[in-house]
């Protein structure tokens, strides 16, 4: 009788943890991109890249430019791009959940501050 009992809670444990999985498939996302400066077209290294409304997301770019936040959950998300002497910059974008490989690529243009282009 004990064996029986084990096995059933054995393969509800299975059954539960193979359903939360299939549900989280597709669920978050890999926001990726390169900032460079709108007046240069050089890359901008140290870059703080942030999202504060939802997951509290925040990265800083590479030397190159190159940003990269895991864990992109799909909703409506604001992402800020700052760096002294540049105007701070705002990316609106809504991650529905439905990417078959869930990574988004963007390219991000910063004005210095104060320019008028």
């Amino acid at each position: 009788m004990r064996i029986v009992v084990w096995l059933s809670l054995l393969g509800l444990v299975y059954m539960l943890s193979a359903s939360c999985t299939k549900d989280q498939i597709g669920r978050e996302a890999i926001l990726t991109g390169r900032v460079t400066a709108a007046d240069t077209s050089m890359y901008l290294a140290g870059v703080k890249v942030f999202e504060k409304s939802h997951n509290k997301l925040s990265t800083t770019t590479d030397s190159a430019g190159y940003f990269k936040l895991d864990g992109v959950s799909f909703e409506e998300h604001n992402i800020y791009f700052e760096k002294e002497g540049y105007e701070p910059t705002v990316f609106n974008f809504e991650y529905n959940g439905n990417l078959q490989r869930p990574i988004i690529t963007e390219h991000i243009t910063m004005k210095k501050a104060g320019s008028d282009e």
